[in-house]
């Protein structure tokens, strides 16, 4: 459990694309936000990672 935790704190600021979408509004940057690989890919790391600690919690309360 704490690797998992240890593995969110890495910095990925270098993965991070240029640009500045403060412009685009709420609908544009929830475009935006799926349909870029990147973001994509986030989503998905946190959702894993939820559903990790969900499961494991689960597991431990028995």
């Amino acid at each position: 459990m704490k690797r998992i935790i240890l593995l969110t704190l890495i910095p990925t600021a270098a993965l991070a694309h240029e640009g500045n979408h403060a412009q685009l509004g709420f609908f544009g940057n929830l475009h935006h936000l799926l349909s870029e690989p990147d973001h994509l890919a986030m989503l998905a790391t946190a959702t894993a990672l939820v559903a990790a600690v969900l499961y494991f919690r689960k597991g431990r309360a028995k």
